[in-house]
């Protein structure tokens, strides 16, 4: 039955390309070689002469396909091989049309179905009415899988507007919340200005009171004259640069002020003895720094003693405030500095006289460094103070949120506005493809195709991805654009040009990769099958031409 059908299907094309053919080739006469469209090109003068197609000369008609090349532009010898620029055409009737080179003609290789590119002699069977028929069957099947992706192509058109209207609603939600994010960053940037500046004022107060404090208790603890004296003669050993300020770099080399005992003098130790600053001049330094040295010095110079009772130090305070100003009385200070380089002198020289006091570093270091840590505790706040630091962080916190979400709102429609640069086709078919990947393995590699993002490449026996390209543009031919993507600014390979990829896309039912090539070094081709590309006005197109042949 099958083979009964497929005979009367050839007689019955056959018929159908007869009559057109035989009509055509009845009425209108051209010699041979020469397509039907150029038929009036070749027909002769009244006097029986004939212009080549370039116009450089006429010539006798009766030399058209003399086999000996007359015009410049080889067009009167269209049906030999006499003009190599030249092309034969082959009527192939009951099949499709062909060109082939001139240098095929009469070289006892049949090219034309219909055997018109040879001499009888070579005897070329015509085998057009077969090959039309299989042709005819050929078109019929891919008619029918066209069909078949069409009808998926519709479903991804379908989905694919419903995605851009989904993107046209989601952004102008998100535009929307970015101003209401807006405005409310500016209601909890105000709100922690002035939270801050509540912050700063009880801050503020409170340091005042500290230092009021801290100034009392120094000035019940030490006499403030004294005091000085000794913290200016520190200064001036410390600064070793002169220039009217102690830095850490000039602490870190005093080995009496490594509070841990580990050998060394960090940069966290030196900062702790400036007050967690860079440098001080003498005015803080007397009042902040050296309180927190002395300790140190003193166990140095094995000077070091347990605190005093109440008694002790009522009794023997008085008594050594007098022999201090007795001291100045007897010996003031001429020149300040002078003074105090003879000092740091001679306090040099009992260093190296000394020896280290024996003295346990479990016995005395446990009370410094219980000083240490309370020190760097956080200070214990009034009520109040402590209040308005909590609103004051409350009110950052608040504020970083609003700022987050706003970024990720905005980061969204970025997205968004990227997908939408995107072209999807007329009718949005392609979207669907956006977001997925399909794989491809040869002996090698496995390749990866994501659709409008990028292409790479991995080694199957293990080893890092290579990108071979990311989504550049459509890149086909002719009017239909959509047959071909290219994937640019990939990788750079190895003393050459970044990689770089083209993917030649037909129509399927099923999207799928089912070759891939490097034609070129660094230059690589992927064949990718899809039911985007069963595109029912293109098919139409393709037959009417058929129909038309």
């Amino acid at each position: 039955m099958h083979t009964q059908f497929i005979r009367l299907a050839l007689i019955a094309y056959a018929l159908i390309v007869a009559v057109v053919y035989g009509d055509k080739d009845n009425n209108i006469r051209r010699p041979r070689g020469v397509s039907l469209a150029k038929a009036a090109l070749y027909q002769p003068q009244s006097d029986g002469s004939w212009s080549c197609l370039d116009g450089s000369k006429r010539i006798p008609f009766v030399q058209i396909n003399d086999d000996y090349c007359d015009c410049a532009d080889g067009s009167d010898e269209p049906g030999t091989a006499a003009c190599v620029q030249m092309r034969f055409h082959c009527i192939n009737q009951g099949h499709q049309p062909l060109d082939i080179y001139s240098s095929h003609v009469q070289d006892g290789i049949c090219d034309c179905c219909d055997g018109s590119d040879e001499l009888p002699a070579v005897g070329c069977a015509n085998t057009c009415l077969e090959l039309g028929a299989a042709a005819a069957i050929q078109r019929r099947s891919e008619a029918e899988l066209h069909k078949r992706g069409a009808e998926r192509r519709q479903e991804m058109i379908t989905r694919g507007k419903q995605l851009k209207a989904d993107r046209v609603a989601r952004r102008s939600e998100l535009q929307a919340r970015i101003k209401e994010q807006e405005s409310l960053k500016a209601e909890k940037e105000q709100l922690k200005t002035n939270a801050e500046a509540l912050e700063t004022e009880a801050l503020e107060v409170y340091r005042e009171q500290q230092r009021e404090l801290d100034a009392n208790t120094a000035q019940a603890e030490q006499e403030p004259q004294q005091m000085r004296h000794e913290a200016s003669l520190s200064f001036v050993r410390f600064d070793a640069n002169k220039d009217g300020f102690v830095e850490i770099t000039e602490l870190m080399i005093d080995m009496d002020l490594d509070k841990d005992r580990n050998g060394v003098v960090t940069v966290e130790e030196a900062k702790y003895f400036l007050d967690e600053r860079e440098r001080v001049d003498l005015d803080a330094f007397v009042t902040l720094a050296w309180p927190r040295i002395k300790p140190l010095k003193m166990l140095a110079d094995g000077l070091f003693q347990p605190p005093q009772t109440e008694e002790q130090a009522a009794t023997e305070a008085p008594l050594a405030n007098e022999q201090q100003e007795a001291q100045l009385e007897i010996d003031p200070p001429t020149n300040e500095h002078e003074d105090l380089e003879d000092e740091e002198e001679h306090y040099d020289d009992e260093e190296d006289e000394e020896e280290e006091p024996d003295v346990g570093v479990g016995e005395a270091l446990p009370e410094f460094e219980a000083t240490t840590e309370t020190t760097t505790t956080t200070p214990n706040y009034d009520p109040e103070t402590q209040r308005l630091i909590e609103q004051a962080n409350g009110a950052r916190q608040a504020l970083e949120e609003v700022e987050r979400q706003l970024r990720e709102i905005e980061h969204e429609v970025k997205e968004i506005e990227e997908q939408d640069a995107k072209d999807y086709g007329v009718n949005e078919e392609w979207a669907m493809l956006d977001g997925e990947c399909y794989t491809f393995e040869d002996r090698e590699y496995v390749y990866t195709l994501c659709p409008f993002d990028r292409v790479s490449q991995k080694p199957k026996n293990g080893g890092a991805e290579t990108t071979l390209g990311r989504w550049d543009q459509w890149f086909g031919e002719g009017d239909n654009k959509y047959t071909r993507q290219k994937y640019a600014q990939g990788a750079a390979c190895w003393n050459g040009p970044q990689r770089s990829a083209l993917v030649n896309i037909r129509c399927a039912v099923e999207p799928k990769i089912t070759a891939v090539s490097e034609p070129n070094r660094c230059e690589y081709s992927y064949d990718f099958e899809t039911p985007a590309a069963c595109d029912s006005d293109a098919l139409a197109a393709t037959a009417r031409a058929h129909d038309e042949l």
